[in-house]
């Protein structure tokens, strides 16, 4: 079940989703579930990167909460904001609720973002160097780059009165930045931490494959395809996107993305990306969906045309391609399709022998098993054989296990996993969480 709006903050506190902290969230929420108002008592969110499960709930947050994070991880929270949708898209804005106002007529109404600009204010962030010391009062915090399946992942050495705390968002070794997570690990052992609070994700997996391993993966399955390669991964990992895109040149073909990914490379081009594609490159091209009146593909006004979409997503259809295109010479693309666009394949009609990769972590709970069953019916009905290739976004086992043992905490901490306890043989002090909210000293 989605929470009410009503009652946004209060659905979560009931289960123990969210912590209740006073002073950290936004106070029209607040004041809708009938609290008296709170000051901000916080100085700052330190934010690791921006997958759902650690940025989406910035929609609960004050505006006026500092969040300390890097530019990459930055402009991909604003391509979020800016092309997403739903309840929970106040991430790099927040636009009050439950406000009213006299309209013409002298009767009450509820006040928009369209009618009243003045309820969208933005979020304060702090965008801050990787390697680049900044302070918040007397903590020193050094963020460090680290090997994740997006840009932008941090890591932190946080220098206290009381102590040194390490946090190692998510890591792993084994992917395009394992340089950078080799460092941060270096520097951790020179910082000599009397906290690790670290990930474990994967703490029972050993599995060693690496980003090059799917890369030459997707390659065969491709080379394999006499007919349209239907491509899944997710939609921000842009590790994986340039895997896709080496297999596309190693075959002399094109990778084709969606709007919402050209939008978020673009922003990625804004801090200087190295390691996420450019949309100048000749072996990409955008894809538009048919929406709306779908006329996209035929010969029509273009200002009617032009209406089926966003705002953002106009500025890309010059250059976009459809499902004309793709039906007509199939062998030409890899085409990227996530579990939202699967209706895209029936304009498509993707012929015999084609393909669909499916890039991403295998399911881990009854939601995704269910999901998952869903998007299969899909492929079956479409005649598509599967291939599966991937590799995680974090560290394995043996990963984790170095990164404790080369940087040499008093105690672990661990967080982000199913099997915290495991720490415990490897290090002798391992703390386990009781539950959220709950304050530890050093």
């Amino acid at each position: 079940m989605q929470p009410r709006k009503c009652n946004d903050l209060g659905d979560f506190i009931e289960f123990g989703l969210i912590p209740d902290l006073k002073g950290l969230y936004r106070t029209d929420f607040l004041k809708q579930m009938g609290r008296p108002h709170e000051d901000l008592e916080f100085q700052g969110v330190l934010l690791s990167h921006d997958h759902a499960d650690h940025a989406s709930y910035i929609n609960h947050l004050r505006e006026d909460l500092p969040i300390f994070c890097s530019e990459g991880t930055y402009r991909i929270l604003k391509a979020m904001n800016d092309t997403g949708s739903g309840s929970f898209n106040d991430i790099v804005e927040l636009t009050r609720c439950f406000e009213t106002y006299i309209n013409k007529n002298g009767e009450l109404s509820r006040k928009n973002a369209r009618s009243h600009p003045d309820i969208v204010s933005p979020r304060t962030f702090e965008l801050f160097k990787f390697g680049q010391p900044f302070r918040i009062d007397d903590l020193e915090i050094i963020p460090f780059e680290v090997d994740h399946s997006l840009p932008g992942a941090t890591g932190y050495i946080i220098h206290t009165s009381s102590g040194t705390v390490v946090y190692s968002g998510d890591f792993r070794f084994h992917g395009r930045r394992s340089r950078e997570t080799e460092a941060f690990m270096e520097a951790c052992e020179e910082a000599k931490p009397d906290l690790l609070l670290t990930e474990g994700t994967r703490i029972n997996d050993a599995s060693s494959k690496t980003e090059v391993d799917v890369e030459a993966e997707i390659a065969e399955a491709c080379a394999k395809s006499r007919g349209l390669s239907v491509c899944n991964w997710s939609v921000r990992d842009t590790d994986r996107m340039l895997s896709f895109l080496s297999a596309a040149k190693k075959l002399g073909r094109k990778l084709v993305i969606s709007l919402k990914q050209a939008y978020l490379l673009d922003e990625l081009a804004r801090c200087g990306e190295k390691l996420a594609p450019s949309l100048d490159d000749e072996d990409i091209e955008l894809y538009a969906s048919r929406k709306s009146w779908g006329l996209i593909g035929s010969k029509c006004d273009g200002k009617l045309l032009r209406e089926d979409y966003e705002s953002w997503e106009r500025v890309y259809l010059d250059r976009a391609i459809c499902y004309r295109e793709l039906r007509a010479d199939p062998e030409k693309y890899l085409f990227f399709c996530s579990n939202f666009d699967l209706a895209a394949l029936i304009d498509i009609k993707p012929q015999p022998q084609s393909v669909y990769i499916k890039s991403v972590c295998e399911p881990f709970d009854a939601e995704m098993e269910v999901d998952w069953e869903r998007i299969s019916n899909w492929i079956r009905h479409l005649n598509l054989p599967i291939v599966a290739t991937h590799v995680s976004g974090h560290a394995s086992s043996f990963q984790l296990k170095k990164f404790v043992e080369e940087a040499k905490p008093k105690v672990v901490v661990p967080i982000h996993t199913q099997n915290a306890a495991g720490f415990s043989v490897w290090h002798d002090k391992v703390r386990l969480l009781e539950a959220a909210g709950v304050s530890y000293t050093l």
